[in-house]
């Protein structure tokens, strides 16, 4: 049994997208088109409405009460293409936005808090078909973030210039093309980087600079036939989040952003290629909570979602649709020792397409 493409392409989308392992994760850094046949171009849109609310503790300005919407909408465009080069060696090239954030809080305790991640990423792969069960592949990966915050309680904001820096990702992949079984772990290395910032402390402002690690992380992919034209595929993401804490030398409740635990994220599902043109799938994904208290830069503890995507083919080009609708797991906000927010019952639904190219 051949690899059902279809489905593989609908499968590599829902198990991807823009609820990840924990922290900062957006893009899951997915790797998937090296392992892929032939010369194709993926261009792939997200978007992600969260309704990430809570009530306000009898903390500060403010009523008790008060319901705070914290997490504006935001979008993600995602290219990749591929080559190959000769009988063994491809070639891959693609660009995403790994990490990012985007918190605004309106009112209570913590009104006129805000803070904002944005990356972007470009890695250059090679993959070596060692054999014809046996995939290697690595290759470099550049990457630049920026950071922003704003802390009225602290008389605190900072603003931090874009940084580049370079890593490497390196992996290995499995696979029995008569029963469309693949199996795939992809390493992340951490990336270092120093950036130069302005703090504004009660109305001084101070350049300066900080480091800060974007976490290791590992990726496992696996799809397997297990009838004619059906699919069970799936993922797991972990990431070392406990390496990465922003502290900015002059806020005086460092750190601004740290976390406590990595975190680990899966996904599962099931696809179906109804005929040569359309494929349908399903996910069900999970990320674990911590139980620890959230902050006003992480207000939500884990997650779980179901994913729902379509696939047309239509000779070169293929279309893929595919939504989320996601469940958050509730926290309290927690700054240093205070209670200021309850954050339940949240949600958030994710939209992607795809668009992919065979040349």
């Amino acid at each position: 049994m051949r690899t059902p493409i279809l489905i593989s392409a609908l499968a590599s989308l829902l198990a991807s997208g823009a609820i990840q392992a924990g922290g900062l994760d957006r893009s899951g850094q997915d790797t998937s088109i090296i392992l892929k046949e032939g010369g194709l171009f993926e261009l792939t849109s997200v978007s992600v409405a969260p309704t990430v609310t809570g009530t306000n503790a009898n903390v500060g300005p403010g009523t008790a009460g008060d319901t705070i919407d914290v997490a504006p909408d935001y979008s993600m465009t995602t290219f990749a293409m591929r080559s190959d080069i000769n009988d063994k060696i491809a070639f891959a090239l693609i660009q995403d936005n790994p990490y990012g954030a985007d918190v605004s809080w309106t009112n209570g305790g913590l009104a006129g808090t805000k803070g904002q991640v944005k990356s972007n990423a470009t890695t250059a792969l090679l993959s070596y078909n060692a054999s014809d069960a046996v995939t290697v592949y690595g290759g470099i990966k550049n990457q630049s973030i920026s950071v922003s915050a704003t802390v009225p309680a602290a008389s605190y904001a900072l603003v931090g210039n874009e940084s580049s820096a370079t890593g490497y990702v390196v992996g290995a992949a499995f696979e029995k093309p008569e029963i469309a079984m693949r199996i795939a772990l992809t390493y992340h290395a951490k990336i270092n980087h120093t950036m130069a910032i302005t703090e504004t402390v009660a109305g001084n402002d101070i350049a300066g600079s900080m480091s800060f690690d974007t976490p290791t992380a590992y990726n496992l992919d696996f799809q397997t036939g297990i009838a004619a034209n059906t699919l069970l595929f799936g993922s797991a993401r972990m990431a070392n989040w406990t390496e990465t804490s922003v502290n900015p030398p002059n806020y005086a409740l460092n750190p601004l952003l740290s976390y406590d635990n990595d975190t680990s994220a899966y996904n599962i599902g099931l696809g179906r290629k109804l005929n040569d043109q359309w494929s349908v799938a399903v996910t069900y994904g999970w990320e674990k909570a911590s139980g620890e208290d959230g902050g006003p830069f992480g207000p939500t503890d884990g997650n779980s979602n179901y994913g729902l995507g379509v696939t047309y083919n239509a000779d070169q080009l293929s279309i893929t649709a595919a939504a989320r609708s996601v469940s958050f797991g509730d926290t309290d906000v927690v700054t240093a020792g205070t209670n200021f927010a309850s954050m339940t019952d949240n949600t958030g639904m994710v939209t992607a397409l795809k668009l992919a190219y065979k040349f």
